[in-house]
């Protein structure tokens, strides 16, 4: 049975770890230059800020992953 209990651990910290490393992930490459933005259309219509709210976003996924993780069972 500890043997059970050690592994499904071992899971749920891979799982975490993997979560965290992906999360860092988007932060790094899925944020959007100035430059970027001005280049893509799909920004043209929004409202000012949105690309620093989106960038925001991306580098705060870490906290949402953080907030998932804690309510799991």
């Amino acid at each position: 049975m500890s043997e059970r209990i050690n592994l499904e651990y071992q899971v749920a910290e891979l799982f975490r770890l993997k979560m965290e490393e992906f999360a860092d992930w988007c932060a790094e490459h899925w944020t959007v230059t100035e430059l970027q933005a001005k280049a893509d259309n799909i920004f043209d219509g929004k409202p000012p800020g949105f690309r620093e709210g989106y960038n925001d976003a991306m580098r705060h996924i870490r906290g949402a992953v953080d907030c998932f993780l804690e309510d799991r069972p």
